[in-house]
């Protein structure tokens, strides 16, 4: 059942929105809990346009740092007695024109991969796709 406010989980670094998944159907978020992972690993051999750019590994040892992260959300069964944090200057839920400007640029100029929109993937197994 779609509840009445705006249903989207957005991803943002340094205040700038990077990701926006909209809720499609009842088999995704916010119906099931949600975790954040990061990891290092090598997908030159499909995710840097079918193997173009090969990972160089005399660049070793990789390195992820993180600093100041917050997370900020509803549980999966809270509903509406949740409000979730708005990345919108005016808490409307929504992004301003300029934030969706800045995520466009930022995945123009820095998405390497979207699964979403990769041609040779079973898009069944991504509903959110």
């Amino acid at each position: 059942m779609l509840q009445s406010f705006d249903i989207t989980c957005r991803f943002f670094v340094d205040d700038v929105p990077i990701r926006r998944y909209p809720r499609k159907s009842d088999d995704t978020f916010p119906i099931r809990p949600m975790y954040v992972y990061g990891s290092i690993w090598d997908a030159s051999s499909w995710a840097t346009e079918n193997g173009r750019y090969k990972a160089n590994y005399g660049y070793q040892p990789f390195v992820g740092r993180y600093s100041n992260f917050k997370l900020e959300g509803c549980t999966a069964g809270s509903g509406q007695s949740c409000s979730p944090p708005s990345g919108s200057p005016s808490n409307d839920g929504g992004l301003s024109r300029q934030q969706v400007a800045a995520m466009h640029w930022v995945q123009r100029n820095y998405k390497v991969y979207d699964y979403c929109s990769d041609p040779k993937r079973d898009h069944s197994l991504t509903p959110e796709c």
